[in-house]
């Protein structure tokens, strides 16, 4: 701004010339010069050099029309137009014209630092250190000067990374409409310069070599500087691996030699006293002592920390039981001897003396004498817990004075200025020898109330809308806190509305009661909110009120003109246009510049957004809005491999294996924003001997142009030789496109296709695994769901609803036709102190339609296998309804509820699912797991069922019969036990489950292991096994039995349950 004013004077030195030559350049009369010098201005223009007109009658200079030309309001106009910061040069000129003078301000405009690149940098430093390290700020006024100090840091920068012969230029991109310089950095590296020698004072008892080999820096190895910090870094934390805790090791460039291209270092390294620590009276692990002993942490030893780690060793104890534990420290110094060089060193033994004393165990605390608040929120906010099962609760007196604080800010907060808590610690309560009780005594004293609030200085809004987001209004409880919250919420709103300049301040005066009686809400022209009280809490014993004053310098508000987005290179500017939320001509907002910059962030193609207003320090408030983007790369290869040997079975002995290896390896190819709209397309291969996997996807944000909408669409093809029993090839595809209706409401719309063919079958159809059975389906699907839990991976409240309905058709592909609907709505409800109640309905049908049929028992089967027969047509396997799990009927096994095969007692699914949960979640406090560790009773009920109509809550079944095929004739291997009556396997009953699970919690969802139980297993067929070592022997040759489910279920999940 210094050159700026400078121009200005010479500028306003020019007006006088200018004006004075225009006076007497005639040589008119003396009558005439008065004529002249008394014209009005009729007109006033901000013009380029070129003549262009920037602007008609700008606002805010002093030079006024229909007046005459005065020299000192042309200064001042001058000042205040250099004063924006859109002007280098500023010169005014006089011309006569038709009833006055029309006076031109001729401007250089002002460009402003955009986009900062790096060519031909060899990392490191990468490309953005470099940019950063030049310091231009994006909207920062250009200077020359400034790009000249910017390559001045930028070369240290280099040297830093040893690149001593670099040389460097700016290359300088104006671009005059949108007043933006790019700057351009063309870099040549040079090679980069090596390590000469290495001059080492070795202030250690260890020998040079061992303190050498760490910094593992030769000569003649390239110097970077994360390389010598990592060098550094291994010789101290070899030191304090040795004890030396407080051991230095720093390196220092020596002089650079340009010829050689080389430069020594200067490494010094001092070990400090080796530190030893001891605990006498109690055990501790090492690692609990470097956790626990912060001199391990701060590399250093000194009476502070050493009281630090008293107090955690304390605390510790006592949150193990031992409350009365003390413990104590002494240090003790000494020289010792060295290694044999010579060298003679200090050790210092630091050594924690602990008197455990009884342990305890806290078994209640109790909080009298709160009258504003009850018991129950008072309790949400303790740290300590009294014992339960094995635990023996957390106590110590740090915690106790830690939730004494904590309940007395809550009062503070709400008015009781003078609120005291005071914590009793009763031991061998009741008699009983080692049991603690906590009281807690609180004494609330007087609430101070706001007798009045005036706000001043407010012109950018309605009083309405201030008042709104104030909670400090006349009649509520009056605290520091809560004026801080109204200052935060007021700023907020000012920033958000384009005030970035806005200054709150207060005064609070108390005031004696009567006085605040007759106070009203308005003073000098204010006003004032009155809501009365917050609740519907009992009158107290009141202060003297107070009256609030606040005070608002609301400062310019800042507008944007135009947003100039630069950066980008394959991405269309509509993209990045239409994630931006700011508008031009309304304020710029704060909330609106984060969520443009998380809008483009989550786009998943940008490594850095930049928004920032040009010239910010003009005092023009309209302001250009300058978004730089910089791209992340668009290709990314990811490979890897293995090698896998197993026994694997034999094709020709049943009873037989080989070994079998199969290497094999994996690659990922993926590119972003593939046409530049932030698409994304990926393809995966993975390959072995055995299997072979191929999947293509492709990935569109904001489809149609809308943010509410995404498509997504992907091709997998699978080859599986599964255990030398069969193989199975896979075809699939899918499209799907997402409508987020609301962030909490979103509709699927979707088709899938997918064909299993399976071949070189050397085992029973009915043997493959239930999802690569054979299958050929054609469906379109559409889905809705709203999920309002707090937390989807381990909610407590809120709501989950979901309806999906889909139709299969062989008129577009599929081997049946079907319709399916599921819905689902699962409701979770805390109850308190972590309690909480989760329920779970789940309802499903499957309905066939044309040639396609429902599901019969015992199944359709050919007379005699005859090859011509031909069976109706029934779901497929996979598509039917299964359920059984952790995650749906926990008294059953993954999948095996629901109807069986009467042939061979294999779960088949079903078109009918009804699936009733409810969980009742508790805390558990154990040791070691402290409140991580969670519980739950459950009960399920529900089942899956051959088809609607027979959906039944009958709890239990006829038992199947058996008997000989012929009772006349004695058993044997032609006349062996089948099932007489009761056969069917249908199963249609309703099952019910109860079971107690284990929940520990994580970042990503609970851990669960749940026990359940099923209470009314019925009986079903399955044929009598075949004994082992018998090749000939064939399923269902030795006749049926009958056989129950097991009972007992464990389940280990991660995530909930519903």
């Amino acid at each position: 701004m210094k050159l700026g004013w400078a121009n200005g004077l010479r500028g306003i030195a020019a007006l006088a010339l200018l004006t004075g030559a225009a006076l007497t350049r005639a040589q008119e009369p003396p009558e005439s010069v008065a004529a002249n010098a008394a014209a009005k201005v009729v007109a006033v223009r901000i013009v380029k050099e070129d003549g262009t007109v920037l602007s008609e009658a700008p606002a805010g200079i002093a030079v006024e029309t229909g007046k005459g030309l005065d020299r000192g309001k042309v200064a001042e106009s001058m000042r205040a137009l250099y004063r924006t910061g859109n002007y280098s040069d500023l010169r005014a000129v006089a011309f006569p014209v038709e009833g006055g003078i029309r006076l031109d301000f001729v401007a250089r405009e002002n460009l402003f630092f955009n986009q900062v690149r790096i060519e031909g940098l060899s990392a490191p430093p990468s490309d953005a250190s470099a940019a950063a390290a030049m310091q231009l700020t994006l909207g920062q006024t250009y200077r020359k000067s400034l790009v000249t100090e910017a390559l001045e840091r930028l070369k240290e920068t280099l040297r830093d990374e040893g690149l001593y012969r670099a040389e460097l230029w700016a290359e300088e991109l104006p671009h005059a409409e949108t007043h933006e310089m790019d700057i351009v950095v063309h870099v040549k590296p040079g090679p980069r310069a090596r390590l000469e020698a290495v001059r080492l004072k070795n202030n250690t008892e260890y020998r040079d070599a061992e303190i050498l080999s760490r910094l593992k820096m030769r000569p003649g190895r390239e110097i970077t500087s994360a390389r010598l910090q990592r060098g550094t870094d291994r010789i101290r934390k070899f030191l304090v691996k040795k004890g030396h805790l407080s051991a230095r090791a720093a390196v220092r460039r020596g002089e650079y030699d340009a010829a050689k291209n080389t430069i020594p270092l200067d490494l010094d390294v001092t070990e400090g006293p080796r530190v030893k620590v001891t605990v006498t009276g109690a055990k501790f692990s090492k690692g609990d002592l470097k956790k626990l002993i912060p001199i391990y942490q701060e590399g250093a030893v000194d009476a502070d920390l050493l009281e630090e780690g008293k107090r955690n060793l304390q605390e510790r104890l006592e949150r193990e039981g031992y409350f009365d534990s003390e413990v104590d420290y002494e240090t003790d110094t000494h020289e010792v001897k060295g290694n044999g060089k010579g060298w003679q060193g200090t050790e210092e033994i630091i050594t924690y003396t602990v008197q455990r004393g009884e342990r305890h165990k806290l078994i209640g605390i109790e909080i009298t004498g709160n009258k504003y608040f009850d018991e129950e929120l008072l309790r949400s906010r303790l740290q300590i817990f009294r014992g339960a099962f094995a635990s023996r609760g957390r106590f110590s007196r740090r915690l106790v004075e830690s939730d004494a604080r904590s309940m007395q800010l809550i009062y503070q907060a709400n008015g009781f200025l003078d609120a005291q808590i005071m914590a009793d610690i009763e031991d061998d309560y009741d008699g009983k020898e080692g049991d603690l009780f906590i009281h807690f005594r609180v004494q609330e004293g007087k609430q101070t109330r706001v007798a009045s609030l005036s706000i001043e200085g407010v012109h950018a809004f309605k009083e309405e809308e201030l008042l709104r987001v104030i909670d400090s209004s006349r009649g509520q409880p009056y605290s520091e806190f809560g004026v801080t919250t109204d200052r935060d919420n007021i700023l907020a709103l000012y920033y958000n509305e384009g005030f970035p300049e806005a200054s709150f301040t207060y005064t609070a005066e108390q005031v004696a009661t009567n006085v605040a009686s007759t106070s009203g809400g308005a003073r000098n022209g204010t006003s004032s909110k009155d809501t009365g009280e917050k609740d519907s809490k009992p009158a107290f014993e009141q202060a003297d009120p107070v009256r609030l004053v606040y005070r608002i310098q609301e400062g310019p508000q800042t507008r944007a003109r135009r947003i100039l987005i630069s950066g980008y290179e394959h991405t269309r500017q509509g993209v990045i246009r239409r994630e931006i939320r700011i508008k031009p001509s309304e304020p710029l907002r704060q909330g609106e510049v984060v969520e443009s910059q998380q809008r483009l962030y989550s786009l998943g193609v940008f490594n850095r957004v930049t928004i920032e207003p040009q010239n910010p320090s003009g005092t023009n408030p309209d302001k250009d809005i300058a978004v730089l983007v910089e791209e992340a790369k668009r290709y990314t290869v990811a490979y890897g491999g293995g090698f896998e040997v197993q026994r694997l079975a034999s094709t020709t002995n049943p009873t037989g294996g080989q070994v079998q290896a199969a290497p094999r390896g994996i690659i990922e190819v993926s590119k972003l924003n593939l046409t530049g709209r932030a698409d994304s397309l990926s393809f995966k291969l993975r390959g072995s001997t055995l299997q072979g996997r191929a999947l293509l996807g492709y990935f569109v944000p904001n489809t149609f142009g809308n943010p509410h909408f995404s498509f997504q669409a992907t091709v997998f093809a699978e080859k599986t030789r599964d255990i030398n029993t069969f193989t199975e090839q896979r075809y699939e595809g899918a499209v799907q496109l997402t409508d987020q209706i609301s962030t909490r409401t979103t509709m699927l719309y979707r088709y899938a296709f997918r064909k299993v063919l399976v071949s070189n079958l050397n085992i029973p159809s009915q043997e493959i695994p239930l999802f690569q059975q054979p299958t050929l389906v054609s469906q379109f699907g559409v889905t809705w769901f709203r999920d309002s839990r707090d937390n989807p991976a381990d909610a407590t409240k809120g709501s989950f609803n979901s309806v999906d309905f889909s139709d299969a058709d062989t008129y577009w592909g599929s081997s049946a036709s079907f319709l399916r609907f599921f819905f689902q709505n699962s409701t979770y409800y805390p109850i308190k102190r972590r309690f909480s109640f989760a329920r779970s309905t789940r309802f499903g049908i499957l309905t066939p339609y044309r040639d396609t049929v429902s599901l019969t028992f015992p199944a359709p089967t050919c007379p005699g296998g005859s090859p011509t027969c031909t069976l109706p047509t029934v779901m497929p396997l996979p598509e039917r309804y299964f359920a059984g799990g952790g995650t749906s009927l926990r008294g059953f096994a993954l999948n095996q509820a629901g109807p069986r095969d009467s042939g061979t007692g294999f779960p088949v699914g079903g078109q009918a699912l009804l699936v009733l949960n409810q969980e009742f979640r508790f805390p558990m406090r154990l040791p070691f797991f402290g409140t991580a560790l969670g519980g739950a009773i459950f009960y399920d009920g529900g089942n899956v069922y051959s088809r609607l109509t027979r959906i039944s809550f009958r709890t239990t079944l006829p038992a199947p019969t058996f008997g000989l095929q012929n009772p006349a004739l004695p058993p044997g291997p032609t006349n062996v036990n089948v099932c007489l009556t009761n056969c069917s396997n249908e199963l249609n009953y309703f099952a019910h489950s109860l079971g107690l699970g284990v929940r520990y919690k994580t970042p990503v969802g609970p851990i669960r292991v749940d026990f359940g139980y099923q209470l009314n297993r019925p009986s079903f067929v399955i044929p009598i096994p075949c004994p082992r070592n018998t090749p000939t022997c064939q399923l269902g040759s030795l006749g049926q039995q009958g056989t129950r489910l097991p009972g007992f279920q464990i389940f280990f999940n991660l995530g909930s349950s519903f």
